[in-house]
């Protein structure tokens, strides 16, 4: 269960920092996890810009179903990110994980002026150096969905987590068309590339809603899985959407 959660929030070497203009326009998504067949939690996950020209990406997930009956499980987890120069970078990040039999939380203060980050693991603090194109692992997301926006293919990325810095990469599979309770959509199907394992992380972006997850799935060394599919979506971004051919593929 606990890497089950884990997974959940990784919506996750050089990278282009993100760019006012390739940002998302704000949404609200709800996503639902399904484990062993059962739906076993819901994800809703939103960004909005701020007043003061910040950004807030934000998540909450909660068991549910049968599994809520013997544990209640709620992860909260937030990305601030604000100017810096041309570039939006993230200031402040944190994650809270609540209902399990140890509380766990996480946060990550980014000083640009120092090119430092200060990072808190459940109590257990260190500082980093850091370059111009850290960022933390919730973030992460929204530079894949930037990145791929402005036409780049080479998805790399330094991501700082729980006190440590790593590099992710994901390969480009294909195209594929999928269903799901918020519609049929044309996708790309991502993988992120790990050496020496058999798990596997699989997310499918569809690019009329900047390229936004619409189905993640990952795979242990085991061969368990789990998966999360997009339930709705609202916001300013869907004003773009454009419809999934008429042909469509299951999942």
């Amino acid at each position: 269960m606990k890497r089950l959660f884990f997974y959940i929030v990784i919506f996750s070497l050089s990278c282009n920092s993100l760019a006012e203009t390739r940002l998302p326009a704000d949404f609200n998504v709800v996503y639902k996890l399904n484990k062993f067949g059962m739906d076993a939690a819901q994800a809703k996950v939103s960004l909005k810009k701020q007043a003061d020209g910040s950004w807030i990406y934000h998540s909450e997930t909660r068991t549910k179903g049968v599994i809520s009956i013997f544990r209640k499980d709620v992860i909260t987890e937030q990305a601030v990110l604000r100017p810096v120069g041309q570039d939006i970078k993230p200031s402040q990040y944190q994650y809270i994980h609540k209902g399990s039999k140890k509380n766990r939380d996480r946060s990550i203060h980014f000083d640009w002026d120092k090119m430092l980050a200060h990072s808190d693991v459940s109590g257990n603090q260190t500082t980093l150096n850091i370059n111009n194109n850290t960022i933390d692992s919730f973030s992460l997301q929204l530079n894949v969905m930037s990145d791929l926006m402005s036409g780049k293919r080479d998805l790399h990325y330094s991501v700082l987590k729980k006190g440590e810095i790593d590099d992710y990469q994901f390969d480009i599979l294909g195209e594929e068309t999928v269903q799901t309770n918020a519609g049929d959509f044309k996708t790309i199907k991502l993988m992120r590339a790990r050496k020496d394992s058999k798990r596997k992380t699989v997310m499918w972006v569809a690019p009329a809603l900047h390229y936004l997850p619409v189905i993640m799935q990952h795979i242990e060394s085991d061969g368990s899985e789990f998966s999360l599919v997009m339930e709705s979506i609202s916001g300013a971004l869907t004003a773009a959407q454009t419809p999934a051919a008429s042909t469509t593929g299951n999942h």
